[in-house]
């Protein structure tokens, strides 16, 4: 019995033993593989400074500059091991070859096979941009450009400039600058061009190594990366003659402009009984409304999206067919015929009556003299002689007088008036419509609730900007900005100018040249075959302060 129990124990500690020898023998793998994985992983060394010195070229193969290059590859070798980083996006080859290749790296080494030779007798230039990176801490490569040729000579024509946004005068930064050749077929719609580079981040560009001759120049803020203008969402500048490069071509400064030729659609219609509601699929800058055979306008007015129109029922118009013209900023205009029908239910678009929002400035709140609208539910006369009372603390502090004081527009829809001067504590006013006054054309009564206006320290509380302009145009258009470039107002051509009631804020000076004198300035031509007229930009924004008048502001163009 003892024999057999020993056996037994011996067995199981055998067992045991084999078990633990498995274990132990995993370990051992899996710390083998973990160490495999380590080796084969890159990544920055643990302590020390950062590695932020960029891959530095060593050899290319062919070499720049070369002569006579006879190859299908082209081979980079760096100092260090590197990557490529969106190559096929970032390499710019000119002239454009329209051959493609692969991209084959092998640590220090970087090759590009191309799938045909190149073509003969060509000088080629390879602009990397950020195409290259090193491994650890993806540091790119800085201005790796080359250049050789497959015949005997290398082109040294040139051409340099800067892109800037025409309307803003500001830096177009990564814009592509397109040469294409005078005499070809190609079209920047449709086709890459010959030749191309792209801007830095002050708008400057060069290409260099160009074969002479005459081509079309264009510059693109290209948003979907395929190296041509297909997308009207998309900036293009361009010159409406070709350009003649040469070894001592002239700077050339392309401004980029936003082009439409798409007319503005009507997308929506709204009957009601007092009006009828067209809705545009983009702001009008234009529009007139009349019937059919005749030629009295309908009654119209535009709400604040710019896209909706409103016609209303008047003793002379009560419905029936009539055109509609509508124009866009762009000068795109189109026109629909249809039925205007005034049905269904009173608008409630506005309930009662409710301040219009308009273009205040850079602050929350209203100013002694600033003109106040009151829009109304619906199309009203005036009955009484002060339908506006100002109130603050249930206390009228005036009543003001129709028609001296209150307007009501041609579509009977809005009330206007300055808020008139006023105790210089007064920080809240209460507008009371007096619903007595103020009747509907048609139906019941309304309610009129009150309307709170807040003030902005009460009065003196704008500035004002006056200087002189010194220019050989006679016919411009002299704009006043405000920082995202939203008119404010505007002044005809004069040797000087004054903007009076500008509220205290950050404002830019602009400049339409009327250069052919035609009286409106030119937009750009979707052909091409017209640029559009001069911009000009004061070069530093001007700051309008309270109470204070900034003068002697001098604009040379």
């Amino acid at each position: 019995m003892m024999n057999r129990i020993g056996k037994r124990e011996f067995a199981y500690f055998n067992l045991k033993t084999k078990q633990h020898m498995k274990l132990i023998r995993a370990l051992i793998a899996a710390s083998m593989a973990t160490g495999m994985v380590a080796c084969a992983t890159q990544s920055p060394p643990q302590g020390g400074p950062r590695d932020e010195t960029p891959p530095k070229l060593l050899n290319s193969s062919p070499k720049d500059q070369q002569l006579n290059v006879d190859t299908r590859t082209v081979v980079l070798e760096f100092d260090e091991e590197v990557q490529q980083n969106t190559l096929n996006k970032e390499l710019l080859i000119t002239p454009n070859i329209n051959n493609p290749y692969k991209v084959i790296p092998n640590r220090n080494t970087l090759t590009l096979e191309f799938e045909k030779p190149l073509r003969d007798s060509t000088t080629y230039t390879f602009n990397f941009r950020n195409g290259i990176t090193d491994i650890t801490e993806k540091n790119k490569a800085q201005g790796l450009k080359l250049s050789f040729s497959t015949g005997s000579f290398i082109d040294s024509s040139r051409v340099s400039g800067t892109v800037v946004n025409l309307m803003k005068q500001t830096p177009e930064k990564e814009a592509l600058v397109l040469l294409y050749q005078a005499e070809d077929t190609l079209s920047v719609r449709k086709n890459r061009p010959y030749y191309l580079t792209s801007t830095d981040a002050q708008g400057r560009f060069e290409l260099e190594n160009v074969k002479e001759g005459n081509y079309r120049m264009y510059a693109l803020v290209d948003k979907n990366n395929n190296s041509y203008y297909d997308t009207e969402e998309e900036r293009i500048a361009y010159l409406a003659k070709p350009i003649t490069i040469t070894p001592a071509t002239d700077t050339v400064k392309l401004q980029t402009v936003r082009i439409d030729t798409k007319k503005p659609i009507l997308l929506n219609r709204g009957k009601f009984t007092d009006r009828f509601v067209a809705g545009y699929n983009e702001g009008v800058q234009g529009f007139y409304a009349r019937p059919v055979g005749a030629k009295d306008t309908i009654m119209s007015k535009a709400l604040p999206d710019g896209k909706t129109i409103e016609l209303f029922k008047t003793a002379a118009f009560s419905g029936g067919k009539a055109i509609l013209a509508a124009v866009d900023s762009s000068g795109n205009s189109t026109s629909d015929t249809l039925e205007i029908a005034f049905t269904g239910k009173p608008s409630t678009r506005i309930k009662g009556a409710a301040l219009k929002v308009m273009n205040s400035g850079q602050n929350a709140g209203y100013r002694i003299g600033q003109q106040i609208v009151v829009e109304l539910q619906t199309p009203v006369r005036i009955a009484g002689k002060t339908p506006v009372r100002l109130m603050t603390d249930s206390v009228v502090v005036q009543e003001l007088q129709y028609p001296e004081q209150v307007k009501l527009d041609q579509t009977n829809t809005e009330l206007s008036f300055d808020i008139p001067s006023i105790g210089s504590n007064i920080r809240q006013l209460t507008i009371a419509l007096d619903s007595t006054a103020i009747q509907p054309l048609e139906g019941a009564a309304i309610a009129l609730p009150p309307l709170d206006l807040a003030i902005i320290e009460g009065k003196g509380t704008t500035g004002s900007l006056s200087g002189n302009i010194a220019t050989d145009y006679t016919s411009y258009t002299l704009q006043l900005l405000t920082t995202d470039y939203k008119v404010v107002e505007e002044r005809s051509a004069a040797k000087n100018f004054r903007f009076r009631n500008v509220a205290p804020g950050t404002y830019y000076l602009r400049v339409l040249i009327d250069e052919n004198g035609n009286g409106k300035w030119d937009k750009a031509d979707p052909e091409f075959k017209r640029e559009p007229e001069p911009v000009y930009m004061h070069p530093t924004t001007v700051e309008v302060r309270a109470n204070w008048e900034l003068e002697d502001i001098d604009l040379k163009f």
